[in-house]
């Protein structure tokens, strides 16, 4: 089966390990999949087999020129700002 899309625009799929390094809390981004624009609005999500997911996800451009410290920083005020 052979899925059209709106755009040709990709997203890369990506969650935050949190850890504990010298008593702070931390994220590490993972990158997890694809996301792709529906025809019909939206995004479809393309998670490899074997891959599991919970809890927040953030979906960035494709190539993004974030780097890891730009992904934190807005996982984290994405979570600040609604307050979860």
């Amino acid at each position: 089966m052979r899925i059209e899309s709106a755009e040709k625009k990709r997203y890369d799929v990506i969650i935050f390990e949190s850890f504990t390094y010298r008593g702070k809390t931390r994220n590490k981004p993972h990158r997890v999949g694809t996301a792709l624009p529906s025809v019909k609005g939206g995004l479809v999500m393309f998670i490899p087999p074997g891959i599991a997911i919970t809890g927040r996800v953030l979906i960035v451009p494709e190539k993004t020129p974030l780097d890891e410290i730009d992904l934190i920083e807005a996982y984290e005020s994405a979570a600040d700002e609604h307050g979860v």
